[in-house]
């Protein structure tokens, strides 16, 4: 209650001009004004003005720390001239899909500058509650994520339209209450031309009929809860000065982080598949090398090799989890086992058997439990791995390219393949190995084999 009168107090002595609270980067820009009853009253309406430079295909700015649960408002050209609002609702490191509960208008001044550069003057009724979160508009330290995919214009006034994967991603903090002030029912063509009161005009929590609509008649009125939304209104009076641009020291908002796009995702499954795909199977199979210190000299190296490579994979699954606000679903938690088992319990049983081979010179239950719950785990990783292609979207689409997936599927293929071949193939015979022995350790059992299998020596019998 304090804080309300406090805000009220502060919106009569500035008087019904509008404030904003201000993000800019690279010139994409969101410029936020809260009119003074909806900050009062903690309901109601805002005033949202995205823009973006020429050369961008579309701009999103979006409410939360994370695309999953976020309310987002996408932009991009709708002709030459004229551009399109989407809402849309996030659920993950997915494209957003429109939402059609949402109640947002274009507004005059919105449209594309002779520079080619993308504004959006935007009314939400919807931007304070929606499905998955909220945002009180008195809010010091808001949450925001925006994103933006730079290339050609969309050219389309379909609400639904697919959009391409994002070149680049970023979360900031805004501080609302710079944004509290004014009552007008267009703050940004007001700011625009300079004019320092619009209390005449209709409040700023006037129903959906005081929006334009496509063709900038009066849109229709409709029930709370359902959508108005106006996709194009035509710049009768020119397409607004974008508010950050026109005063880049009023930007406001605190960047948390940026992302280079989706560098850390492809990074995350090229690691991964690598690690399970093709480097554990394949040194598991340097065990059956006719080789003496295979184990010493190129098991060992390799799969601590293997092991560095999946806890960078883990760090940046770890990361990119955080960014989308998914770390307890099926594919993370599978992960988290299969490192933990692999990153620790898998070298214990290896080092466990070394240690028996080299006093008894016979297999142990260690080894056994080594290989079978080892090959158990690579094969799991391998589905895991697939299961991630799902986590991200479905296959076909920008998110998850279907040449991604064939070509992980038939890598995993071919490694199976070779992994049977080798295990079927003919026992051979390696006289060098009975004939050297490290220093201390006991002659083996010739039907005993190499640590982990017996096929080195089973053809040395009789």
């Amino acid at each position: 209650m304090v804080q309300k009168s406090v805000l009220a107090t502060a919106a009569l002595v500035a008087g019904s001009a509008a404030q904003f609270a201000s993000f800019s980067s690279s010139n994409y820009a969101l410029a936020v004004n809260v009119p003074s009853d909806t900050a009062s009253s903690g309901s109601g309406s805002l005033f949202l003005q995205i823009s973006a430079p020429s050369g961008t295909e579309w701009i999103s700015f979006g409410q939360g720390s994370s695309m999953a649960g976020a309310n987002m408002l996408v932009v991009y050209a709708a002709d030459s001239t004229n551009v399109t609002v989407s809402p849309r609702l996030g659920t993950g490191h997915v494209q957003p899909q429109f939402n059609s509960d949402a109640s947002v208008s274009l507004l005059e001044g919105s449209g594309i500058a002779s520079d080619g550069s993308l504004v959006a003057n935007i009314r939400c009724d919807t931007c304070l509650s929606w499905s998955g979160g909220s945002m009180s508009p008195t809010d010091s330290s808001s949450s925001w994520i925006f994103a933006f995919k730079s290339g050609d214009p969309l050219d389309s006034t379909d609400q639904s339209a697919s959009i391409k994967q994002h070149d680049s991603t970023g979360g900031f903090t805004l501080d609302l209450t710079q944004g509290v002030g004014g009552s007008s029912s267009n703050p940004f063509v007001a700011a625009s031309s300079d004019s320092s009161s619009s209390s005449a005009a209709p409040s700023a929590t006037a129903p959906a009929s005081a929006s334009q609509s496509a063709d900038g008649t009066p849109a229709t009125a409709t029930e709370s809860g359902t959508a108005t939304t106006s996709t194009v209104v035509t710049p009768t009076g020119g397409v607004s000065n974008p508010i950050v641009s026109s005063n880049p020291s009023s930007s406001s908002g605190t960047v948390v982080s940026l992302s280079p796009g989706d560098n850390i995702r492809t990074a995350h499954a090229v690691i991964m598949a690598l690690v399970f795909v093709v480097m554990f199977p394949l040194a598991a199979l340097t065990l059956y090398l006719p080789y003496t210190n295979k184990v010493r000299h190129i098991h060992a190296p390799l799969q601590v090799l293997s092991l560095i490579l999946m806890m960078v994979g883990l760090g940046l699954g770890v990361q990119l989890g955080k960014q989308v606000d998914k770390l307890d679903e099926y594919h993370m938690v599978i992960g988290y086992i299969l490192v933990a088992w692999m990153g620790v319990f898998q070298p214990a049983l290896g080092l466990l058997q070394h240690i028996h081979f080299r006093k008894f010179g016979t297999r142990s239950a260690y080894g056994q439990t080594h290989r079978w719950l080892g090959r158990a785990m690579i094969l799991l990783g391998v589905i895991n791995g697939g299961l991630g292609f799902k986590t991200v979207g479905m296959i076909g689409s920008e998110y998850v390219p279907t040449y991604s997936v064939a070509v992980y599927s038939i890598l995993s293929a071919v490694v199976f393949i070779v992994y049977l071949v080798v295990l079927l193939l003919p026992r051979y015979t390696n006289s060098a190995d009975a004939a050297q022995s490290l220093a201390g350790e006991k002659p083996r059992p010739r039907t005993e084999g190499y640590e982990m299998h017996r096929r080195s020596y089973d053809a040395r019998r009789g």
